[in-house]
């Protein structure tokens, strides 16, 4: 897997692997709705990471500024066949570089407690919980990685 920064050349790639992750989690996937962010990735995003096998996205990650001080984790999803090979740790630790580099001291991200294997990945790069930070209803889990 190639780590690339989105580019607009990506934009229906990204669009059909999230339509397809959202499904296979029993979400649907709304860009015109709750899910308005993806149609203007380049400004909602500090950053945004595509995974790709060959030219095919199978994974993306994003980093959002929430505070002067604080970096939001965003839109952690990779390709079911992918997944436990390590793929979703090197998506995880560019953002956290990113970050850093960024001169955030905090990322926090939301899940949600069903997420067993992502709040593992979490875990194992040091995120711990904390307090509700934000109003998504959908969310019952909340940690934060202090840099």
């Amino acid at each position: 897997m190639r780590i690339v920064l989105y580019d607009k050349v990506y934009k229906q790639a990204v669009f059909d692997f999230t339509k397809e992750c959202f499904s296979e989690l029993g979400k649907s996937f709304e860009p015109e709705g709750r899910h308005y962010f993806y149609t203007d990735i380049e400004n909602e995003f500090l950053a945004f990471y595509i995974g790709l096998e060959d030219d095919t996205v199978i994974g993306t990650v994003a980093l959002k500024r929430l505070y002067d001080d604080t970096a939001e984790l965003k839109s952690l999803y990779l390709n079911k066949g992918y997944r436990g090979k390590g793929f979703g740790k090197k998506l995880l630790e560019t953002v956290i570089k990113k970050a850093a580099k960024e001169g955030f001291k905090y990322i926090v991200l939301d899940s949600m407690s069903k997420y067993k294997a992502a709040l593992h990945l979490y875990e194992s790069e040091g995120f711990t919980p904390i307090e509700r930070y934000n109003d998504n209803v959908y969310a019952d889990i909340f940690m934060r990685l202090e840099l």
